[in-house]
């Protein structure tokens, strides 16, 4: 069996916990790799970015991630890197001529802020955002912190060209803000796009991939390394873990500058605006 639908994106805008709550559907097959990024992996090593993990760009090894999948109704994977590159979408039509594709959408300049976040805790950035954006000498690295932060925001194209190759009742929009404030409505909404069980009841008040960054800079240079952290993972019992978390980790953000938030709402208009009248939705909220 074959994959039959694609969440392709945006990055930090619910996809992982879109690909829990689906993982958890029993019409549902999901790779078992979040992130298979195979439709994406020669642009991404070709573009050098930045990422450890670059995914699976054997054919045959991509197919044995869905050898378990026979029994299902549904059949997905989910790599928020599909949406943004311009390629992808005839690639996966190529394969799969009667996929459908769920995107998932945010708020340009909330979105732009969470990505700068997560690569700050990880270790892939050190730059302030503001000095990212406002360089206007970037060198190669920080052109790609620009793209994965602030044009990856840039939506219009990404969206219309998955709208073209597949036709709009292949696509499924979903807003970050309406799964957000009514999740169990939104899922409704998916169920009924892919076909599946509509009565199937799930646990929805579990947050997957919530935000939180390291206390301090020593912290920030363990959290680093991923191999440490998935031993302590394995080793530790959740209530320790949760413990430790605690100590390391804290939720509490430190939100952009008022002019960086008023400099990204006006770059991004101009493209909002052509989204509302592609997608036939008030996005105002965005802009004023």
């Amino acid at each position: 069996m074959l994959p039959n639908f694609f969440i392709v994106g945006a990055p930090k805008a619910g996809t992982t916990s879109l690909y829990h709550y689906l993982d958890e559907h029993p019409d549902v097959f999901m790779s078992p790799l979040k992130e298979t990024n195979y439709f994406s992996y020669e642009t991404t090593v070709k573009q050098n970015l930045y990422y450890k993990e670059k995914g699976i760009s054997n054919w045959n090894d991509y197919l044995k991630l869905f050898e378990n999948s026979s029994d299902k109704k549904a059949i997905g994977e989910a790599s928020v890197s599909y949406l943004f590159y311009p390629e992808v979408a005839q690639l996966i039509k190529a394969k799969f001529p009667g996929s459908k594709i769920i995107i998932m959408l945010r708020n340009p300049v909330d979105r732009a802020f969470s990505h700068y976040q997560m690569d700050y805790k990880l270790g892939y950035v050190n730059s302030s955002l503001e000095k990212i954006i406002f360089n206007e000498n970037r060198n190669a690295i920080e052109n790609l912190f620009y793209q994965q932060f602030i044009l990856l925001g840039m939506y219009f194209e990404q969206v219309k060209r998955y709208l073209d190759v597949f036709g709009a009742e292949k696509v499924l929009i979903i807003f970050f803000d309406d799964f957000k404030n009514d999740t169990g409505k939104e899922i409704k909404r998916l169920y009924h796009f892919l076909g599946i069980d509509e009565s199937i009841q799930l646990n929805l008040g579990k947050t997957h991939n919530p935000f939180t960054t390291p206390r301090n800079g020593l912290f920030r240079f363990i959290y680093q390394f991923k191999s440490l952290r998935l031993m302590i993972k394995n080793i530790l019992p959740d209530k320790m873990l949760a413990t430790i978390q605690q100590l390391i980790l804290t939720k509490k953000k430190t939100p952009p500058s008022d002019k960086t938030i008023n400099y990204l709402v006006e770059l991004y208009k101009p493209d909002i605006m052509k989204l509302e009248k592609l997608l036939t939705r008030n996005l105002s909220a965005w802009y004023e």
